[in-house]
């Protein structure tokens, strides 16, 4: 691969016009300078466009998308377009530090490293005060049993060797709009090896607009196709953690219930969940449906 690949920077846009120069600049900002911009605009409304394109810089480059789809269809289009050694990801809302790609960039001369992450910044703008906090760091090597335990790499710190996406059988599953980057990962450790820098590289801005808080708890309804689908996975279904990753499917279904005021269907899901959980769960369910609505 050589010491100076190339890297494909995927953002996916859709409405992102409050963020989107700032993540841009830390693009720019970049001390590797051997990168192109794969901007797929996924029928934007707002003025996305206007500041992608006002940048005079070969290595922006725009692609319009046909028709709107979800977000992992549309990363897949995205990856489609590129050209990089290396494809990395960054979401609209997030940002980088200026040392970001460099840092990963060396790790992938161990040709049996297929992935990258790093600890990052979670930037919370969900209050009216903005607080941050570093997460990480995370373990290295292989890391499958440990990832079904706590999934714990935020997909704006994501770098992905081209060969290791080349090698799977399907790259995004466009069925899913929130655990996309979960299920690649996952089936990408089943051959390859993780670095994880315990650095913080990147910035998640945690707002009320994420995906994950306006997609009314979808990540249930996902999470339960991929784990019966995956179930009949030895190598992965056999991992001591796979059970983690069922138990917790089920407190998030849980919570949808309750979300949706479906209160008996929610005390049948109880069994499996852990205890601790349990009582959560039973409180929320003692409350007017209001209150609970506004809590989560």
């Amino acid at each position: 691969m050589g010491n100076n690949p190339l890297v494909s920077v995927i953002m996916n846009c859709y409405n992102g016009e409050k963020y989107l120069k700032e993540a841009l600049a830390s693009v720019v900002s970049q001390t590797f300078t051997n990168w192109e911009i794969i901007f797929w605009d996924n029928q934007s409304t707002d003025n996305s466009a206007a500041i992608f394109r006002s940048y005079a810089d070969p290595r922006f480059k725009y692609f319009s998308a046909p028709q709107h789809t979800v977000l992992y269809e549309a990363r897949n289009f995205a990856i489609l377009k590129s050209q990089g050694d290396l494809i990395a990801f960054l979401d609209v809302d997030d940002w980088w530090e200026p040392e970001k790609l460099k840092d990963q960039v060396v790790v992938f001369e161990d040709e049996i490293i297929g992935l990258a992450c790093s600890s990052y910044f979670l930037v919370n703008e969900r209050k009216e005060k903005i607080e941050s906090s570093i997460i990480g760091p995370f373990p290295s090597g292989n890391v499958l049993n440990e990832m079904l335990g706590e999934y714990f790499i935020h997909v704006s710190t994501l770098v992905i060797r081209r060969k290791a996406i080349l090698s799977l059988e399907y790259w995004c599953d466009p069925r899913f709009n929130i655990i996309g980057d979960l299920d690649i990962v996952i089936r990408l450790m089943l051959n390859w090896k993780l670095a994880s820098l315990p650095q913080p590289l990147a910035y998640y801005r945690w707002h009320k607009k994420n995906t994950g808080f306006t997609s009314d708890y979808m990540i249930s309804d996902e999470l339960a196709v991929w784990i019966e689908e995956f179930r009949l996975i030895e190598a992965i279904s056999d991992q001591p953690n796979f059970q983690k990753i069922v138990a917790k499917t089920k407190w998030y279904q849980v919570i949808k219930c309750i979300y949706d005021g479906k209160r008996l269907r929610a005390l049948s899901l109880l069994k499996g969940v852990p205890a601790l959980s349990q009582v959560k769960a039973i409180v929320a369910l003692l409350l007017p449906n209001s209150i609970v609505r506004k809590l989560i």
